[in-house]
């Protein structure tokens, strides 16, 4: 039995003789707090008591009221080691004060100063010895430490200054020795580089309550006007006059001074320094110095033989020496935990004249964790100190309710049939997502009297996350949920056949997914963080988390943009702008970066492009902080961190709450001259002009294949080689045909109540987006249009996209000129109702003598006239009807046939026409007419294609343009437009297609260098 077990029951907390104080009250607090945690959990406990307030006590005091055999207590340096032995050898205050039994109910404890790795050397240690004191560097240069000493050999573990924890050298004396109760105390449970002390904070007296109960002293800040020197020397000479100056005014003669430094050659110097400006006795400290010199300084130090010491990161925490109530800091250290270990030194009370210290430094050099600590009204530290330590420990509770919120509603799934596998074992406080999220705006199903729950939202979801392209066969290894904070944790695995192997068998990679989810209620916002960013995946998973009648919808980037409200001097990195009209040519998205990336967005920009993603950072005068921030109009929010989920949720909290504020409108806010659109209910009363892909679908080049009713391909394609049209509008409802080689899939388009593409109930085919030689399920190609909606173009050049109208700005609309429509007198052997003969018109006219040629023909003779190169591509995706080629010059004809038997100026005619001549500024790229021109010379016949001139001819006609982006003129032909003699009603729809032929030049200027031109009557 130990001396610990023997004593257990003759201990006393609350014991005081002749009057005398006991145990401090946080003492008390301390030990009872510890015997409450191991009552009912296991991890290890965290105790935080400022310098000076009785750790060490509290270590002595809970070995006999925990009831403990063997003890390992762990301590930073060699110095406080020895002082903690000594302190456990030899309790005095304690037991004079009748708190722990004494003689031979002391324990007997072992200093750990040299490496000892055998096995027997150990029993004997354990067999002889109550307590072993160690430092990590001692214990780490153990071979196999749990092995040598034993796992079982200690059954409570201390570990003094315990934010040293996290280091790897301590973690392995810890894990060594993990069946054992473990308790960590410090004064400052946090660390420079963030990481947690993995424990549980189990008991926090506040540096505040500490000074209000005397046990921490005043702190007066002497400042020293640094700023009026101008070498290091002289700064260092300042402040050691000053230090002489308080020393010699020092309110009690025992009080001693600490001056500190960073670096070994800089102690060296400021010894030089003092010995000669001041009078003061001082010698210097640091780790390279032997163990017995440090010792025999020490002793100088404590009986009065010298003023004080110079140190270098010793002296700084653990050690325990009253007298010490001056400091002079000549580096200060930008760390609060280690300004607090080393303030605590010089804080304690438990001395004669203890009550104020004093700390001597530049005047305006103590900045910590971004707080000046030094300020005109501000000179006690012991006012400034206590509501910095206060908020770190706040963070560290807060932290804890957090996690604690979480229930684990794991289904165990086994993933491989193999012996060796366990269950996994995650802390929640160790996830750390990336701050990336896909947003959703929740809308609720109408409350009605019949619904006694009316949350839109089931938090605790058992959501399936197979059913998608991304993942095919994923197991739940993690799902933690916390109904207090809407949150929810997916752990996903997975095995994949790896890449470069051919089989699917047993060879098999484990893929790890990770998944958060946040609800936020008072804003109706769902926000999704995953590591696998896939459109699909989003989707899937937002569905399942909707209870019924409940509906989701991205956000517009009109509405996404509050969250960069109220900014201050805005910095923007990465700016997109969306050009208004432009299909796929190298100005369909731009793209400005820099550190000043807002000033290359011009002011004419705004006429061509609307907003696309920002990324920047400004001062948040609304979250009053610094902050850096992304989105984009796929409705997603970003910024570049990592940390602990509950500063996940808090960041998507923030983005909430500004983005739900209609007051967030009435701010400034970075990029505000650039177009975000409206949000609106119902399509415009207009029109379609034409429809288009969106235009990141022209450089993802996204393969998809249309599927008939039994799910069977028919047809392959990019998607981007698509026709697509509307069928018929309204209102309410857009019905589109996407079609290639006249296989053809109906989409139904609806704003109401929510932005959506299904599939039309009578289309024949569906579609699905193909990967390699796979392709996944049709609803993945619905995913993709609600993340990328189709762009619909109406008659004023206004776009909608999704539940957003960019209505055409009409500043600079310069109405297109008389002389640009060309009055053309049509030879009276062209049939200008006659777009182009079919065979069977062919066959007719030979039967008939019919010479009269179609409108095609009649081109294709005046292009051979001017042109080197004439190539005919009229047919299903055609670049134009007529193409001419010569060195310098390149001409597209578009042509629509004459409606009725004289010119009337038909606006029906001319709109598809007019569409299709917007639409093929695509192919004034010299790669892509290439690359088109020959691949639809090869999937007909050359010789019919090809009318005047080789292939060849027009690779090197196109190969002699120096600049990719190629000058086109592009014409439209419309003998059933007149220019002259109209009537009344003519004049009236003259004058409407004027307008439309005017937003179709405007597009053409705006997105490329291409001409209009219109052949007409």
């Amino acid at each position: 039995m130990s001396c610990f077990q023997k004593g257990h029951d003759q201990i006393h907390l609350f014991e005081q003789k002749n009057g005398k104080q006991g145990l401090y009250k946080n003492q008390v607090g301390a030990i009872g707090a510890a015997l409450a945690h191991f009552s009912v959990r296991y991890e290890p406990g965290l105790i935080t008591m400022p310098t000076g307030t009785g750790k060490t006590a509290v270590m002595v005091v809970l070995s006999y009221a925990m009831n403990a055999s063997k003890i390992l207590v762990v301590t930073p340096s060699q110095l406080v080691r020895e002082q903690i032995v000594e302190n456990f050898r030899n309790p005095k205050l304690l037991v004079d004060k009748g708190i722990i039994p004494g003689g031979r109910k002391l324990p007997k404890v072992y200093e750990l100063v040299n490496i000892i790795d055998d096995k027997k050397a150990w029993a004997k240690i354990l067999k002889d010895y109550d307590v072993i004191v160690a430092i990590p560097g001692t214990l780490n240069r153990l071979e196999n430490l749990g092995e040598t000493v034993g796992k079982e050999a200690f059954d409570l573990v201390f570990v003094d200054e315990a934010h040293h924890s996290r280091a790897g050298s301590w973690v392995n004396i810890l894990e060594a020795f993990s069946s054992a109760r473990q308790i960590l105390l410090t004064a400052t449970p946090f660390r420079r580089d963030k990481k947690d002390i993995r424990a549980r904070l189990i008991y926090n007296y506040s540096l505040k309550q500490a000074y209000e109960d005397k046990l921490f002293s005043k702190i007066n800040f002497v400042p020293v006007n640094t700023q009026l020197f101008s070498t290091p020397d002289d700064k260092n000479i300042a402040i050691a006059k000053k230090a002489q100056e308080v020393y010699s005014a020092r309110s009690h003669s025992d009080h001693r001074i600490i001056i500190r430094t960073d670096r070994k050659i800089d102690a060296d110097q400021l010894f030089d320094i003092y010995a000669q400006h001041t009078q003061l006795k001082l010698v210097v400290i640091h780790s390279k110095l032997g163990n017995a010199t440090v010792k025999s300084r020490i002793k100088q130090l404590t009986t009065g033989e010298i003023d004080g010491v110079i140190c270098v990161d010793m002296m700084g925490e653990g050690y325990d020496f009253p007298a010490l109530k001056i400091a002079a800091v000549h580096i200060p250290h930008k760390s609060l935990a280690i300004t607090l270990q080393f303030v605590g030194r010089i804080s304690r009370t438990n001395t004669p004249g203890g009550s104020v210290a004093t700390l001597i430094a530049g005047e305006h050099e103590f900045k910590i964790d971004s707080h000046q600590l030094y300020k005109q009204d501000t000179k006690d530290w012991s006012v400034v100190l206590p509501d910095l330590h206060k908020l770190k420990i706040q963070k560290t509770e807060d932290e804890q309710e957090f996690f604690d919120s979480f229930e684990d509603n794991t289904e165990q799934q086994p993933l491989i049939a193999l012996q060796y596998e366990e269950p996994i074992s995650l802390e929640d406080d160790d996830l750390r997502p990336f701050f990336h999220a896909k947003v959703y705006k929740v809308i609720p199903r109408p409350h009605s009297a019949d619904n006694d729950d009316d949350n839109p939202i089931d938090i605790h979801k058992q959501i399936d996350f197979s059913g998608t392209d991304a993942l095919s066969n994923p197991v739940m290894r993690h799902h933690h949920v916390s109904q207090a904070h809407d949150v929810a944790l997916h752990i996903v695995s997975e095995l994949k056949t790896p890449s470069w192997y051919m089989k699917d068998d047993t060879l098999k990679d484990v893929q790890n997914e990770f998944f958060v989810i946040y609800f936020d209620k008072d804003n109706s916002m769902l926000f999704i963080g995953a590591t696998i960013k896939e459109t699909e995946l989003y989707e899937h998973i937002a569905k399942q988390y909707l209870t019924p009648g409940t509906l989701h919808d991205m956000i517009p980037m009109t509405l996404l943009k509050r969250a960069m409200a109220g900014w201050k001097e805005p910095k923007m990195y990465n700016v997109g702008l969306k050009s208004r009209k432009t299909k796929g040519n190298s100005e369909s998205y731009k793209q400005i970066l820099g550190s000043q990336a807002q000033l290359g967005v011009l002011p004419s920009d705004k006429y061509s492009y609307t907003r696309g993603h920002s990324f920047g950072g400004a001062f948040d005068t609304i979250l009053q902080k610094d902050v850096l921030l992304g989105i984009s109009t796929s409705s997603k929010v970003w910024c570049l961190e990592d940390n602990k989920i509950k500063y996940f949720v808090e960041w998507c909290n923030n983005i909430a709450r500004k983005v739900g504020d209609p007051e967030m409108d009435k701010l400034e806010s970075p990029l505000s001259d650039l177009d975000s659109g409206k949000v609106v209910s119902a399509f415009p009363d207009l029109q379609v002009f034409f429809t288009d892909w969106d235009a990141k679908q022209y450089y993802k080049l996204t393969s998809i294949v249309f599927l008939d009713e039994d799910e069977e391909p028919v047809e392959g394609a990019l998607i981007c080689s698509c026709e697509v049209q509307v069928v018929s509008q309204s209102t309410s409802v857009t019905t589109i045909e996407i079609s290639k080689n006249d296989i053809v899939c109906k989409i139904e388009y609806k704003l109401e109540p929510r932005a959506s593409f299904e599939y039309a109930a009578d289309t024949r085919h569906k579609m699905a987006i193909t990967r390699g030689a796979h392709y996944g399920n049709t609803s993945a190609f619905l995913a993709l249009l609600n993340e990328s909606p189709l762009n619909l173009f109406y008659e004023d050049l206004s776009k909608l996209v999704g539940r957003v109208l960019f209505e055409f700005n009409t500043d600079k609309l310069r109405t297109i000129s008389d002389d640009q429509l060309q009055a053309h007198v049509w030879p009276a052997n062209v049939n200008v109702a006659k777009e182009f003969y079919t065979s069977d018109d062919v066959a007719a006219n030979l039967a008939a003598g019919n010479t009269h040629l179609s409108i095609h023909d009649y081109i294709i003779e005046l292009a051979a006239q001017d042109y080197d190169v004439v190539f005919y591509d009229h047919g299903s995706l055609e670049i134009a009807d007529v193409i001419g080629l010569k060195k310098g010059k390149i001409q597209f004809w578009h042509c629509k046939k004459q409606s009725g038997s004289e010119p009337n100026c038909s606006i029906d005619d001319i709109y598809e026409v007019c569409g299709q001549a917007v639409k093929s500024v695509n192919w004034a790229n010299r790669g892509l007419l290439v690359k088109q021109i020959y691949d639809r010379a090869d999937q007909n016949d050359s010789s019919a294609k090809i009318k005047k001139g080789t292939l060849a001819q027009i690779k090197a006609i196109l190969d002699s343009f120096d600049n990719p982006i190629i000058p086109v003129e592009i014409t439209i032909v419309q003998p059933g437009l007149k220019s002259t003699n109209q009537t009344t009603n003519q004049k009236a729809a003259y004058e409407r297609i004027k307008l439309l032929l005017s937003g179709a030049e405007s597009f053409l200027k705006d997105v490329s260098s291409c001409e209009l031109s219109i052949m007409c009557s």
